[in-house]
């Protein structure tokens, strides 16, 4: 009677610890799970874009790898690396879906789409074969940058950059798609993404002539407004968080918003990859939370570059959306510049290959 007693309570015993491990065990289970991988530009893993992931899957829940370029992450994911979501731009969709890295964005797991801006939302090259294939996220211009208390343009022109008085004193990215259109619309080409022959001579001349008159070429915008701090450089084709950068530190800038060439535009967002193993529901929590408003906000006053939701830009003080170019019609803006996009694969292989080469010396 005593042993059965002594055996009952070592049970009972066991019982009351096994069901205080299963709950640790359980959490354990859940903490221990993947993180969501995305694949994106360094800065882009800021807290302040994906608070409400966050707040439901914890400061672990996703981590990112980094590229500098998006020719370099179609290269990677073309090689086989993986990853749940990624961070391509307008003209990279129909070239990442035809060599089928992407999925398709299902709209009605997307909590803002509504308010998205249509320009960017809709735009042709984010739709093939009547599926959206990018939640856009952010957009804006690139323009030229230059010192106030050393340059005093005549008037707002991209030719500033070839201009001989400013001789070794601009800066260029190492950005193939910014610098081709950059050198069609100097160049006067109507229809940059669609070249007749005649042009490519055009387009050259323009490449050479931007390369002869920089400094430099800069890969990571540090470097470029550490030139333009420094006073290495006064003149820069740039993008507008290192206008924000520069401003911070007390640099007089300045930021040409009305080119007679018309503003060279851009919008990135978020793809889901073919290779993508987290939930799906997962991957759609993150999208909302770097499109919901508070993400919106945090990427306009901190990189001052344009969010997708309008309910995001309304959320901004009036003068910083000014101030930052922001303030007018949105959509007439996109639609109104020279914006990226696709161009026909023969095309876009003798551009860059005719870039490598003048960039290189040649």
């Amino acid at each position: 009677m005593t042993a059965n007693k002594n055996m009952q309570s070592r049970l009972s015993a066991c019982l009351r610890t096994v069901a205080v491990i299963l709950p640790f065990a359980a959490v354990g289970a859940a903490s221990a799970a993947e993180p969501l991988s995305y694949f994106t530009w360094a800065g882009y893993d800021d807290p302040a874009f994906r608070k409400p992931f966050t707040d439901k899957y914890g400061a672990s829940g996703v981590v990112y790898s980094f590229y500098s370029g998006t020719d370099e992450a179609y290269t990677k994911l073309s090689g086989g690396y993986t990853a749940d979501v990624a961070h391509p731009c307008i003209h990279d969709i129909k070239k990442w879906q035809a060599a089928g890295l992407l999925k398709p964005i299902d709209p009605s797991k997307v909590a803002a789409w509504n308010d998205i801006l249509p320009a960017l939302r809709d735009a042709s090259s984010v739709v093939i074969d009547g599926k959206h294939w990018m939640v856009p996220w952010e957009w804006g211009a690139s323009s030229v940058i230059y010192r106030t208390d050393k340059v005093k343009p005549a008037g707002e022109t991209y030719a500033i950059l070839t201009d001989p008085a400013y001789k070794q004193r601009t800066a260029l990215p190492d950005a193939f798609d910014e610098i081709y259109q950059l050198s069609a619309v100097l160049a006067g080409i109507k229809k940059p993404l669609a070249l007749d022959e005649g042009d490519y001579a055009k387009v050259e001349e323009k490449m050479r002539a931007l390369r002869d008159n920089a400094r430099f070429i800069w890969t990571d915008p540090g470097q470029l407004e550490q030139a333009i701090a420094s006073g290495e450089v006064d003149v820069a084709w740039g993008w507008p968080s290192s206008l924000a950068s520069l401003k911070r530190q007390s640099i007089p800038v300045d930021f040409m918003l009305k080119p007679k060439e018309k503003l060279v535009t851009w919008e990135c967002g978020i793809g889901i990859l073919a290779t993508a193993k987290a939930p799906e529901a997962e991957i759609y929590d993150f999208i909302n939370a770097l499109t919901a408003p508070e993400s919106g906000k945090a990427l306009v006053e901190k990189f001052a570059y344009g969010h997708s939701n309008a309910k995001a830009l309304a959320s901004v003080d009036p003068k910083l959306l000014a101030e930052l170019g922001l303030d007018g019609d949105a959509d007439a803006m996109i639609k109104g510049g020279n914006l990226l996009g696709p161009m026909p694969d023969a095309q876009r292989q003798r551009l860059v290959e005719m870039w490598s080469l003048i960039k290189a010396g040649g």
